[in-house]
This record gives C-alpha cells, sequence and structure tokens, in this order.
C-alpha cells in the first residue's frame, strides 16, 4: 500500500491536537508548566458544522450576499476574517480542553493589584476569552491553518 493511502486528515482531525499558546512566537507558561489548548481539526465533524454555522450567520447579516453553500471550509474560515467575534465562537467550539489558563476581568486590567484566575474550560468560557483576547486568535489562525499539526506519523509507508 503507498503511503498517501494511510492519510486520512479527516481522522486526525477527529483526534485534534495541542496547542503551546504563544503570544509574539513566544511560548507562555503559568507556574512555570506550559499553557495549553487542545483543538479539533478545522476536517473535523465539529469543525465543518461550525464554519457552515458561522458562515450562514454572517450570510443573514450580509441579507444574502455570500452563499456559504458554495464555500470550502478554508473559504468560509477567510470570509469570516472580518469578524473577531465570529472567530471567536468558532474557535470556542474547536476547542476541547486547556490547561494554565488564567483570567483577569476586563474591568481589573489596569489594577496591578488584580490577579488572575484560574479559569476553567468550557465552551462559554472559550468564546469569552477569544472574544476579549483577540491576540489568540491570531495564534490559534496560525496552529489550525497548520495541517501538519494534526497528521499522525505514518509509519510502514
Amino acid at each position: 500500500m503507498t503511503a498517501f493511502a494511510r492519510i486520512n486528515t479527516r481522522q486526525d482531525a477527529e483526534q485534534g491536537a495541542t496547542w503551546h499558546v504563544e503570544f509574539d512566537s513566544e511560548p507562555l507558561f503559568h507556574e512555570e508548566k506550559p499553557i495549553e489548548m487542545d483543538f479539533l481539526g478545522l476536517e473535523s465533524d465539529v469543525g465543518r458544522r461550525a464554519a457552515a454555522a458561522m458562515v450562514r450567520k454572517m450570510d443573514k447579516k450580509s441579507k444574502g450576499k455570500r452563499k456559504a453553500a458554495s464555500l470550502s471550509v478554508q473559504e468560509m474560515i477567510d470570509t469570516a476574517e472580518d469578524s473577531e467575534q465570529a472567530r471567536a465562537e468558532f474557535y470556542s467550539k474547536l476547542c476541547t480542553g486547556w490547561r494554565g489558563v488564567t483570567y483577569i476581568e476586563d474591568k481589573d486590567l489596569d489594577d496591578p493589584e488584580a490577579e488572575p484566575v484560574p479559569m476553567e474550560f468550557s465552551q462559554a468560557n472559550a468564546a469569552k476569552l477569544f472574544s476579549t483576547r483577540s491576540w489568540l486568535l491570531v495564534g490559534i489562525d496560525d496552529f489550525l491553518g497548520d495541517k501538519s499539526n494534526f497528521l499522525r506519523e505514518i509509519v510502514g509507508s
């Protein structure tokens, strides 16, 4: 059997992958442990459904100027680039867990005494985090866009 016959990107996307959160290409840590987030890939069933729902929602806002049915998953993502909120919601659906994530409420950001508190994972908390810390979206874009993060090593190719 040839090596390419063993590649199943949809199955790999379903298994997900872990992103070591970075800012400005520097890995982030909390209490000397990496801050990590787990994501399903764009080609997973959740990713495809979430992308379609996001574009349908944006189509509705644009009063039908865009037709979601004619777009690929990647085109759906690209179409949504102008909407950070849509991306935050989309990525919250792909996020399946995290470790080391802490949070300070926006109103407390300017308070030098404010301490970050651990943020339990939930899709609602992921949507809140991604929509209030838009710099995360850039890293998530890069991570999810690199399919090699989701490919399993092919043994016996």
